[in-house]
């Protein structure tokens, strides 16, 4: 059942703009102070509104963290992994156009901060884990996976586990990304981010790709 939600504007009105203040000021206080440490008051304060207008918005300090982490996922993931259209496919420019969108959450200073916020909430708030996986990775398992049934349709792939394949070609477009990042490393040089990405398409390819040609080359 899905979680209840408070009050939320999607318009640009003041109350707008006071719900994306407190979700920023939250942000910084829990990355910050970590989220035990960050009283609903502390929020308020430092948003410049009253408690009783945080609580307009948010049920409490839970709702807000998980509200904080969906909306994250959704202002740094791609809107999109592949923009739907009924033409042709060229499936190497589709898979590099997918990978570039997915990784590009990986290059994000935002995105190391998001992660940071989530390792931090984990083993006091396992739902904030839950919360980010449906948001991000399983979002773009579903949409990696819905793509690659389309190709199948058309005749492009021979994929017998979908899901598994979606796993797989996020996983070698991605490479140690995430480590670097969660080790604050940086990104890695434009012809290495190049490499890796057309180097995962290109095994990617060479295990499902109807006909065996291998592409795109380096």
């Amino acid at each position: 059942m899905p979680r209840p939600r408070k009050q939320e504007a999607t318009d640009e009105t003041g109350e707008n703009r006071k719900y994306r203040l407190i979700l920023e000021k939250a942000r910084a206080l829990f990355l910050q102070l970590g989220f035990d440490a960050t009283s609903m008051d502390m929020i308020a304060r430092e948003a410049g509104v009253s408690k009783a207008t945080v609580y307009v918005h948010f049920t409490g300090k839970d709702d807000l963290l998980l509200r904080l982490i969906d909306d994250e996922c959704g202002r740094l993931g791609p809107q999109a992994l592949w923009p739907a259209h009924d033409g042709p496919i060229d499936l190497d420019a589709e898979l590099l156009g997918i990978a570039r969108r997915y990784t590009a959450f990986f290059l994000q200073d935002r995105g190391l901060d998001l992660h940071r916020l989530i390792m931090i909430s984990a083993g006091r708030f396992p739902k904030a884990v839950e919360t980010f996986w449906r948001a991000g990775p399983g979002r773009c398992e579903d949409e990696m996976s819905a793509f690659l049934e389309i190709a199948i349709a058309r005749g492009l792939l021979r994929i017998d586990n979908i899901r598994l394949a979606a796993v797989q070609f996020l996983s070698l477009v991605q490479g140690r990304l995430h480590l670097r990042w969660e080790m604050s490393l940086g990104p890695p040089g434009a012809a290495e981010y190049q490499a890796l990405i057309e180097g995962g398409v290109r095994v990617f390819l060479a295990a499902y790709r109807a006909g065996g040609r291998v592409g795109p080359q380096a």
